[in-house]
């Protein structure tokens, strides 16, 4: 079974891109034990050489979604065939049938074996249509060579398209066209930072939807710069981010924690002013380490506004004030109490780490110059001048822009796609932030599926990860690696 870390591409082959030219991008190194493949691999080559368009094949190639034209990116790019090699074995392979442009096959393959095989066909005014399967995939009286697998990536990617083989079997007789299935049982599609610096996928809204504009036109209200350009796509980040932070933290289930403090303080108080003569063995000195212990991680998650921090002091004194006789039976009240604050701790553990580490990495890159970012549940992130001032997109410089929009839409990736694909993350960066970027957007998604595939003309970039480097430069037939 693969494991959380196993990267999804191997390798991609292209034969006869633009008429002449044949690649081979190895993004697995030269260690033959990488059965997992490598989170990072870092795209070079001389301009030209076919990078940014090698991204833009992945992307249309790997994305299921089937409204928004990725088969006709895919018809409309010239070249011969064009192969994905994948970790876990499968061969994806496209086909152009009449020439460079226009109609093509998509292949499936498997340990040497036919999947299916699909056909999209021109139909004219640069559009393809999608027609019949063939292969085993297309009999459904036959065994799916999807039932191997299936099941060992959805609970490795933690995919929930499709639960069970029967499931797929099901929506494989109700549906003509196998691979956006076969797609879906890859995961959500890949994520797709351009050099316009916009971000691109599956199921992120395009600039001109109606939620976008709103989202836009309340920022505008305050600057009607921000509509267009970086500080738009920036804004639209930060609200973006903002949302998928608060479900985080909604799925963290801190709701009824905000009362707790007040309730279990006034149990304690009548506990201690009580009659009642209970005994128990129950040592302070427990109590009081295990209360020391959760009311600082309390504190810690507080700075983000997850959940409140337990008044410590306050539970001590009267906690001081109990008597021995009495201590057992405030030892049966704080015990529950303890026990759902570490249990609300363990929920959101998770989004704790993450937005820890996004303001530190954010506050490494912005040290030089005395901004500090912040991050608050109920307010999304700030970012705060010298004198304390809150700072909007339109005040930050543009490589601050390019490295908040870099390391936010990393936070959105590591949520939704195993495939992060960046064109030239170094631009309208110093040479300072370049060396450190690499390093920011793998801490951001540790722990995570993602792999990115970057492609940079940065040297400061390529040198600080020599061993994720991808040579793309031509060879005479795309079969010589």
């Amino acid at each position: 079974m693969s494991s959380e870390n196993t990267a999804l591409v191997s390798s991609l082959e292209v034969c006869g891109l633009f008429g002449h030219k044949n690649l081979y991008i190895d993004l697995m190194g030269d260690d033959q034990n990488e059965s997992q493949g490598r989170r990072l691999s870092l795209l070079y080559g001389n301009n030209g050489s076919g990078k940014t368009t090698a991204l833009k094949l992945l992307w249309h190639a790997l994305s299921p979604d089937d409204n928004v034209g990725h088969r006709t990116k895919i018809a409309n790019t010239p070249f011969e065939t064009f192969t994905i090699n994948l970790c876990r074995g499968d061969v994806i392979q496209f086909t152009k049938t009449s020439g460079p442009i226009g109609s093509f096959t998509v292949t499936v393959s498997k340990d040497g074996r036919k999947m299916f095989t699909h056909r999209y066909e021109d139909i004219g005014d640069g559009r393809v249509h999608s027609m019949s399967d063939t292969g085993p995939l297309a009999d459904r009286n036959q065994q799916s060579l999807f039932d191997v697998s299936t099941e060992e990536i959805y609970s490795s990617r933690g995919v929930n398209i499709l639960r069970t083989r029967t499931d797929l079997r099901r929506r494989l007789h109700n549906q003509d066209e196998l691979y956006i299935e076969y797609l879906h049982t890859l995961g959500s599609g890949p994520y797709l930072l351009a050099d316009d610096r916009k971000i691109y996928g599956d199921g992120i809204e395009d600039s001109s939807s109606p939620r976008t504009r709103r989202m836009r036109a309340a920022a505008a209200e305050q600057d009607p710069s921000i509509i267009y350009g970086i500080p738009a796509e920036l804004t639209t980040a930060l609200m973006r981010v903002y949302e998928a932070i608060q479900g985080m933290v909604i799925n963290g289930n801190v709701s009824g924690s905000r009362d707790s403090n007040n309730v279990y303080l006034g149990i304690l108080q009548k506990i201690a002013q009580t009659k009642a003569t209970e005994a128990d063995s129950t040592t302070r000195e427990m109590l009081r380490e295990r209360l020391e212990s959760v009311a600082k991680k309390t504190r810690e998650y507080s700075v983000y506004g997850l959940m409140p921090p337990i008044r410590k002091e306050s539970f001590s004194n009267i906690l001081d004030r109990t008597p021995d006789s009495k201590f057992g039976v405030s030892d049966d009240v704080m015990q529950p109490f303890l026990d759902a604050q570490e249990a609300r701790l363990e929920a959101l553990s998770g989004v704790a780490k993450l937005l820890s580490t996004l303001t530190n990495e954010i506050n490494r890159f912005f040290s030089s110059s005395g901004k500090v970012a912040s991050y608050k549940a109920q307010q999304g992130l700030q970012v705060l001048s010298e004198e304390s001032d809150p700072l909007q997109p339109e005040d930050l410089s543009s490589g601050e822009r390019q490295i908040l929009l870099l390391l936010l839409n990393t936070v959105l990736a590591r949520e939704s796609t195993p495939l992060f694909l960046i064109d030239e993350p170094e631009l309208s960066l110093n040479v300072k932030w370049q060396r450190q970027l690499v390093s920011a957007l793998l801490a951001l998604t540790e722990g995570s599926p993602v792999q990115f595939i970057i492609a940079t003309h940065s040297i400061e970039v390529l040198t600080g990860h020599r061993e994720s480097l991808s040579a793309v430069s031509p060879v005479s037939t795309a079969s010589e690696h």
